[in-house]
């Protein structure tokens, strides 16, 4: 996490400051509350390693154990953070006050059941609840590779940069020879474009939901237990929580 200081590692607490921690609860509202707490937080994770690596896949869910209670905007701040690139991060809320505005409030465009209320209970798109087309998240894409067949050289790329814009390789072609600009992202199929232009909150929606699935989603509840609980591991990783840098 980052607040406005220089690196630093934070040590073990003593028994006395442990037992502190865990009696401790706060009701933060925004992030800028958690921001506020941000060495109290690492210091609540370095003593609780289990739920640090749970932390790693579902933040919102590891903030929430510890008794931060984050409101809409402090969740969808904390996603953006947390999943998308600066650049991202502006057609977001780009995104979203346009949807905010279609609407006439804020809601999670990401929850699909907060999705359902705005389009079918409030805005009467669909009366017939079988032609209603499913808002559950798109799934994240493959990519297509576009290999150049001019001799303009191919920039180097680390394999874990290929690794993470698409999950598999071209077959005969080496990692460290493709160019991440020739890496193309795939548009997913998406139900809701079958409203088409039935109001003017559905072609924000669809480029909020293409951008939303460019990235891997926090896991859902279900998988935060497991990790949390020990009964899923994450492999040969030891979570450290470490406050760098500026917010």
């Amino acid at each position: 996490m980052k607040a406005d200081s220089q690196s630093i590692y934070l040590s073990v607490p003593s028994v006395q400051e442990l037992r502190s921690f865990r009696n401790w609860k706060a009701a933060m509202a925004t992030f800028q509350d958690v921001q506020a707490a941000v060495h109290d937080i690492a210091a609540r994770l370095n003593v609780t390693p289990e739920l640090a690596r749970a932390a790693l896949i579902n933040p919102v869910l590891a903030l929430e154990e510890l008794g931060f209670e984050l409101d809409l905007s402090g969740r969808l701040e904390l996603e953006d953070r947390a999943r998308f690139s600066k650049k991202q991060i502006v057609e977001r809320k780009s995104l979203r006050k346009k949807i905010f505005a279609a609407s006439g409030h804020e809601f999670d465009p990401g929850q699909e059941h907060d999705l359902a209320v705005v389009l079918f209970d409030e805005l009467k798109l669909v009366d017939d609840t079988s032609k209603r087309p499913d808002l559950s998240p798109l799934s994240l894409p493959m990519r297509k590779v576009r290999y150049s067949t001019s001799k303009v050289k191919v920039a180097k790329v680390k394999a874990s940069e290929i690794a993470r814009q698409f999950p598999g390789k071209a077959k005969g072609k080496s990692v460290a020879g493709i160019d991440p600009s020739l890496i193309e992202p795939v548009k997913i199929p998406d139900p809701l474009e079958a409203l088409g232009k039935a109001h003017k909150i559905i072609s924000p929606l669809l480029a909020y939901r293409q951008l939303d699935a460019s990235t891997p989603r926090f896991a859902t509840e279900a998988l935060y237990r497991a990790v949390r609980t020990g009964k899923r591991r994450l492999v040969n990783i030891t979570p450290r929580a470490v406050v760098t840098g500026t917010a």
